[in-house]
């Protein structure tokens, strides 16, 4: 089901419109394999059909939109695609983690500790598994922002959407133990302590976690993936 994020903005109605179909599309609330039809958007979105197409051609451009004979659908969930972006993500994250070892500001050091400690009262108090999925987020983001990459992230980040969908399918297990928790002390304190030698060993150990559920996750959801 279509949803209209508080936190999405556009300034035209063709921004405001891929914004949100993009947002849907990767939180799995348009799921892959959905069919998209433009007059049920148009009522859920208030706006014409010309923003609309012009949206859905964007989309079609970064692969999460596709035309089959059926009709205009969500693209499914393509299992290179998601090696591709893990493996993508660890190599940019592994050279942003080098850089934040020889210079980090310490602002951007409270902010990941402070994440770390929101993170921590959610699994104590909420268990609200999306806010905890959008303090992962904000955490990594930060670390980009604190060596002056901050760009790179959003680049980066729109570069891995298959890999995105698969980690938004285990969301809800984040908040079941302290698994990425854990990973982030971890980061946090390599940054603190400048301890280059473990930076690998625990960005490999923090990625890891999708890799032996992907088997699982196309048996449970065989009509999400290609």
């Amino acid at each position: 089901m279509l949803k209209i994020y508080d936190d999405v903005m556009g300034k035209t109605n063709l921004t405001f419109a891929y914004n949100i179909l993009k947002q849907n599309i990767l939180r799995l609330d348009l799921k892959p394999g959905q069919e998209l039809k433009e007059p049920e958007l148009q009522t859920k979105l208030r706006m014409s059909r010309t923003p609309i197409r012009e949206a859905m051609i964007l989309l079609k451009h970064e692969g999460l939109v596709e035309t089959l004979h059926s009709g205009t659908c969500v693209s499914k969930i393509d299992r290179q695609r998601f090696k591709d972006g893990r493996m993508m993500r660890i190599c940019l994250e592994t050279r942003m983690m080098e850089l934040a070892c020889e210079e980090f500001p310490d602002e951007y050091l409270k902010r990941l500790e402070e994440i770390v400690e929101r993170q921590e009262y959610i699994l104590d108090t909420t268990r609200d598994y999306i806010e905890f999925h959008n303090l992962d987020i904000d955490f990594h983001k930060a670390i980009f922002e604190g060596v002056d990459y901050g760009n790179l992230f959003h680049m980066a980040y729109n570069g891995f959407y298959d890999y995105l969908r698969v980690r938004q399918l285990n969301s809800s297990s984040k908040i079941r133990d302290t698994f990425v928790l854990d990973g982030h002390k971890k980061l946090y304190d390599i940054i603190k302590t400048k301890n280059v030698d473990l930076i690998h060993e625990v960005l490999e150990e923090h990625f890891s976690r999708l890799d032996p559920k992907l088997n699982h996750f196309i048996e449970e959801y065989p009509h999400y993936f290609k």
